[in-house]
């Protein structure tokens, strides 16, 4: 579709540099007029094509073709109409609109472009390169000054509305909203209901300290509350000025007296007069030298919330009564916070509530998957639990990037068990163990405590947040908080943003239930893997029993379906009735075992060793030729005959028999390759046993 798009635009730019050639070889005549009349034709078609488009709900109407062959025809009659061509019409609108459209980068070439076709097709002035290009520059110079002014407009709206925007980002007492916002998927979360209670709860801040304006005679009126993020010192809110509509950051430290009066000793504070300049809220601009200062707490059920701040420029006495009016309006502002906050807690509750089941529920699916493979390509029962933890994380603390870090045996070790970033990167991390140095997320593993960094003040770091091969670049706030369990999983959960001061309390204890609630799942992961271990392992010896070793047989052996080759081996330990007979049953239980350690440690990544039942066990050697088959058998044979166990002082030594039948030449299906094996095996006793025979002997 974007090809003959571009392609429709192109052709035209084309069929005029084709028209010129043409028209320096064929003057006149009918072949001329008839290539002329495309150019009005094409852009006749496109117009229309536009305006079907527009009244259908199911098309995009596309711009790019009527354009270039609208500019491709006005030029036609330009040079070919002479009446039209006196008016100048046409290069002074086309040149004006390429100017206004499309950036100067663009406009330009396409300008002198067209400038040259122009002067270049005889047309009915003598200079016509000195017309066109007159109107080339003063109908572009005119379109490019009025982009430039209409893109400033555009600019100064935008810078509007990125000062409302900023405004939103008030630190409530109880909680930030950051950045957060509706997801991209359109889900909502604890952040985007909260990003919505703010913005209400700004519109209602808003209106207060725009009455207040007017009540007080105040320059300018502020609501501040103690800022949330972690470390800090200061009171931080918005801020509105007599004759600006729209509100703007402030922060102000806790020792600045008005904000200290209205806090610490709960009571208003008012200043009038020259003693009102000590009182300046800011260094520079409006309100640097006041006229007066006034400040009253905002209680919510006796509790200060924040406090209403008014400063006012003009010399001269308040309006009376200015303090009470700031206490009703206060009254307001607490209500108004009061409620949002009985919304926002709503929302709080029925959402976490929804993700709390959602996770369960995931959880729960997690017995009806199967195991990974071992040759990999699927997610185990655990990194399904890892992956849906960070991803709800990730989720419903807005989070960048969210890491879970297992500790290894030693607090000082770790590994990256799972990552997500917001951009759909991510997965398990290598196997192996590394150290975390003197990273804060090993010491958060070690002291069990959690650590909120808002990226922004004190002195730096002398420690890093995660060890250097986990660290991304641009990454300034972090919270890092610790997972214990006495079952499932043990580390830390880390959590990073390039935001500054984007995480919170609360951040943690979303992320701490959400951990909470896979600590259930890898329990339930354990209690399901503990089940398959005694659906699929043999008691007595540890190895698959036989129900298991078939299905892992047939599940390969359709997975390579002939073409490449795997031998099975069956051996039985010779006279094993001899051997309980003789020492007993509890000895013949050892024997087995003996024999099954061999086999179980033996075996390679990717083989498989099973008790086929009684003394008979059997070997599944994945992409193993005859030969290949064989040699495994006979190593094992060996082995086996150097084994001793011991026997009220004495040493007892057992030999096996093997059998050995090997896909595709012995047969493809389970049933035949383990006839086979097992006819080889009875070979090998005939033959005297302690030997390894390949069917067909």
């Amino acid at each position: 579709m974007k090809l003959s798009r571009y392609a429709a635009g192109l052709s035209a730019p084309l069929y005029l540099l084709a028209l010129f050639l043409l028209r320096e070889r064929i003057p006149g005549g009918v072949s001329f007029l008839l290539s002329a009349a495309i150019g009005p034709i094409a852009a006749a078609y496109f117009s229309g094509a536009y305006l079907l488009a527009r009244k259908r709900d199911d098309r995009v109407p596309d711009l790019v073709p009527l354009l270039a062959w609208g500019a491709a025809a006005a030029m036609e009659i330009h040079a070919f109409v002479p009446p039209v061509a006196r008016t100048g019409v046409v290069p002074a609108a086309l040149f004006f609109g390429i100017a206004l459209k499309f950036p100067a980068t663009l406009s330009v070439p396409a300008i002198l472009c067209a400038d040259a076709w122009l002067a270049a097709v005889p047309g009915p002035f003598v200079k016509e390169i000195y017309y066109t290009s007159a109107m080339a520059l003063i109908a572009g110079a005119a379109g490019i000054a009025v982009r430039g002014g209409y893109r400033k407009g555009e600019r100064e709206a935008n810078g509007v509305q990125e000062a409302i925007a900023r405004s939103r980002a008030l630190i409530l007492p109880w909680e930030e909203s950051g950045n957060g916002g509706m997801p991209a998927t359109g889900e909502m979360t604890e952040e985007s209901s909260l990003l919505r209670r703010e913005e209400e709860l700004k519109d209602g801040i808003r209106q207060a300290l725009e009455r207040l304006l007017g009540l007080t005679g105040a320059s300018h009126v502020a609501y501040i509350a103690r800022s949330g993020s972690p470390g800090s010192d200061l009171h931080e809110g918005i801020l509105l000025s007599g004759g600006s509509p729209v509100t703007r950051e402030i922060s102000l430290p806790d020792t600045y007296v008005p904000v200290r009066e209205a806090t610490v000793f709960r009571k208003p504070f008012l200043e009038a007069g020259p003693g009102a300049r000590r009182y300046a809220p800011w260094k520079n601009g409006p309100g640097s030298a006041p006229g007066g200062v006034a400040a009253v707490p905002v209680f919510r059920e006796g509790v200060v919330e924040g406090v209403l701040l008014a400063v006012r420029d003009d010399e001269g006495p308040w309006s009376d009564p200015v303090v009470p009016a700031m206490e009703l309006a206060g009254h307001f502002v607490g209500r108004d916070i009061e409620r949002m906050r009985e919304l926002h807690q709503g929302d709080r509750y029925f959402l976490r509530g929804e993700w709390y089941h959602r996770m369960v529920r995931k959880m729960a699916e997690v017995g009806t998957e199967r195991d990974a493979e071992p040759a990999g390509g699927e997610r185990s029962r655990r990194e399904m639990v890892y992956a849906e933890t960070v991803e709800q994380v990730r989720r419903q603390v807005d989070a960048d990037r969210v890491l879970l870090v297992e500790s290894g045996e030693s607090p000082g070790n770790g590994r990256l068990a799972w990552s997500v970033s917001a951009d759909g990167g991510g997965g398990p991390g290598p196997e192996g163990f590394e150290p975390l140095g003197d990273s804060y997320v090993g010491w958060v593993i070690r002291t069990g405590t959690q650590r909120i960094f808002p990226g922004s003040g004190g002195p730096p770091r002398s420690q890093g947040i995660l060890p250097g091969v986990w660290e991304r670049e641009g990454e300034r706030s972090f919270l890092v908080l610790p997972v214990e369990g006495r079952v499932g999983f043990r580390g830390a959960l880390v959590c990073a943003h390039p935001q500054e001061k984007r995480f919170r309390k609360r951040h943690a204890e979303i992320a701490r239930d959400i951990t909470r609630v896979m600590q259930l799942g890898l329990s339930h992961v354990e209690r399901l893997e503990s089940l398959t271990i005694k659906a699929t392992t043999d008691g007595l010896t540890g190895l698959s029993n036989r129900k298991a070793f078939l299905e892992r047989l047939a599940a390969d052996l359709a997975r390579l379906d002939g073409r490449y080759p795997c031998g099975v081996v069956m051996l039985d330990i010779d006279h094993f009735k001899g051997v309980n007979d003789t020492y007993g049953h509890p000895f013949g239980d050892e024997v087995l075992r003996g024999v099954a350690s061999v086999l179980g440690k033996g075996v390679r990544k990717g083989d498989t060793a099973g008790r086929y039942g009684g003394e008979e066990f059997v070997l599944y050697l994945h992409m193993a030729n005859t030969e290949r088959a064989r040699d495994g058998a006979e190593r094992f044979r060996r082995m086996i005959r150097q084994i001793r166990f011991p026997h009220e002082g004495k040493e007892i030594a057992v030999t096996a028999s093997f059998g050995v039948a090997c896909s595709p030449h012995h047969g493809n299906g389970v049933v035949e390759l383990l006839k086979h094996a097992d006819e080889a095996l009875y070979l090998s006793k005939q033959r005297g046993r302690d030997r390894v025979t390949v069917y067909p002997g």
